[in-house]
């Protein structure tokens, strides 16, 4: 792992080495002035040298490493000259004629779900004591409650055989991993025999770019195709979830533009992605327009041109990715008892396990098994409405009777439970005790911006029209940064 220190013992043989080159070749000089007895020109000396270092041309007189060796069959007793060609072959020597010297292994290995580092060096062999001063170590610069399942930590191995000839010694050097995009964490031995560790901070370059098109497969496909993330198309449509059915509003043909932030590296290539800036959505002539501004006391929302909240006191639906299979009736058959009755709800299929959604804030009054509704979950809100999800395979953690929950919160999970012809989810909305079309219920908005704010947010708007008239496409990858101090500079 680049970082690592090399070992003291090479560093030790090295030095050595270089000593005993040097004093050979300062007791040449002193000997040949010596026997000389006069003083000789720069030149002079210098072809003495060169005949002293010359090379001799009887192989068995070159040692493995290409070392002139001394002849002890004859009286020539003048001492050997390295040249610095032949010094470096020394060196080159020291380790690769080593037989004792470290052996560096790395190995990789993954945090297993509900499992720890300490756990990790373990199955890894590590020493138990040097595993908790490597953990010691790393928890100056990350804190471990942080450690997901699934991370991939690298792990650095020093194996030594000992000049003895003794069984070889193993011991962990030091690991590395990534906890997210932007940090990598480091420990590494020292070479005062502990370990030390550091937190790398990537740096990347913010820029403002804009995905934009027309639907022919989904939204989800299509802004990809525009350059668009996942995380920005997950994003839009928690932006856009009030004001569009997305189980039945996109068609082919429909419009949509979104301007968001990403952060690149050196390379261009994209880390991450920022926050939304900007939003539309046209299908069939009813375009919806809402524009990222927040408030004086820090609260973040989206809002329409004319300052209009996008968000609803409900979402209009609690699930992604799912088929509407039945709609809101007075009047429908059946499917399983065969005779007509009244639909009070909206039905999703979807596969087992799709998570849902809680439509808006509130509190839970029922979260368990509730006669041909299967596991159930009903959730109070504010204005006198009321929420119910049934046929669910199971609930979230943490929900239950009493516990308050928020919009956009994973309540439970798609299942078919109860009287159910396969899985799916069973959606109700009742309004003071009365069952309420949750596709065309005219619900209240969110928070409303103040007669104050409304200026301010204006020139919020208009600051992000002007970039977003300026900004090039997700997909062109020489796009100019487009700077935004967050203040109206660009």
């Amino acid at each position: 792992m680049s970082g690592f220190d090399v070992t003291r013992a090479d560093t030790r043989r090295t030095r050595g080495l270089v000593a005993l080159a040097s004093l050979a070749l300062s007791a040449g000089l002193l000997a040949a002035l010596m026997l000389t007895g006069e003083p000789q020109s720069d030149a002079a000396s210098g072809d003495a040298i060169r005949l002293a270092m010359a090379a001799p041309t009887d192989p068995a007189t070159i040692s493995d490493a290409g070392v002139p060796l001394q002849d002890t069959a004859t009286e020539d007793t003048t001492p050997l000259l390295l040249e610095p060609d032949v010094l470096l072959r020394v060196n080159d020597a020291a380790f690769t004629d080593c037989r004792s010297c470290p052996t560096r292994i790395q190995a990789e290995r993954t945090v297993p779900r509900g499992g720890t580092l300490a756990g990790v060096l373990d199955d890894a062999g590590v020493d138990r004591v040097e595993a908790a001063r490597a953990i010691s170590a790393l928890g100056t610069v990350f804190d471990l409650r942080y450690l997901r399942a699934g991370e991939r930590i690298n792990l650095y191995f020093e194996t030594e055989t000992p000049a003895d000839g003794s069984d070889a010694v193993t011991r962990l050097d030091g690991l590395s991993f990534r906890p997210d995009v932007e940090r990598s964490i480091t420990v590494a031995r020292t070479f005062e025999d502990d370990f030390r560790a550091r937190e790398t901070i990537a740096q990347f370059d913010r820029e403002i770019v804009r995905a934009s098109g027309s639907i022919t497969a989904s939204l989800y496909v299509d802004a990809l195709a525009a350059g668009a993330t996942d995380r920005v198309v997950v994003e839009l449509a928690g932006v856009l979830a009030y004001a569009i059915d997305f189980q039945r509003s996109i068609q082919p043909g429909d419009q949509f533009d979104i301007l968001f932030e990403r952060f690149v590296d050196e390379e261009g290539n994209t880390a991450r992605t920022g926050d939304i800036l900007y939003a539309m959505y046209d299908g069939r002539g009813d375009a919806k327009e809402f524009y990222r501004y927040e408030t004086e006391d820090g609260i973040v929302g989206y809002y329409s041109p004319e300052g209009a909240s996008a968000q609803r006191l409900l979402m209009l639906t609690p699930i992604n990715g799912a088929r509407l299979s039945s709609s809101f009736s007075t009047a429908r058959r059946h499917p399983i008892l065969g005779y007509t009755r009244r639909h009070n709800g909206t039905d999703f299929a979807a596969p087992r396990g799709t998570p849902v959604m809680a439509a808006g804030n509130g509190v839970v009054e029922r979260a368990d098994r509730f006669g041909s509704f299967g596991n159930y979950i009903r959730i109070r809100h504010a204005n006198g409405f009321q929420t119910a999800y049934a046929h669910l395979n199971g609930f979230a953690r943490g929900v239950r009777a009493g516990s308050r929950v928020t919009q956009g919160q994973v309540i439970g999970y798609v299942g078919t439970t109860g009287r159910s012809t396969g899985p799916h989810l069973h959606y109700e909305v009742h309004q003071n005790g009365t069952p309420r079309n949750p596709m065309t219920l005219d619900l209240p908005t969110g928070r409303q911006l103040t007669e104050a704010e409304i200026p301010l947010f204006e020139a919020e708007r208009d600051r992000i029209i002007a970039i977003r008239e300026a900004a090039h496409s997700a997909n062109d990858n020489d796009a100019p940064l487009v700077a935004d101090a967050g203040n109206g500079a660009q």
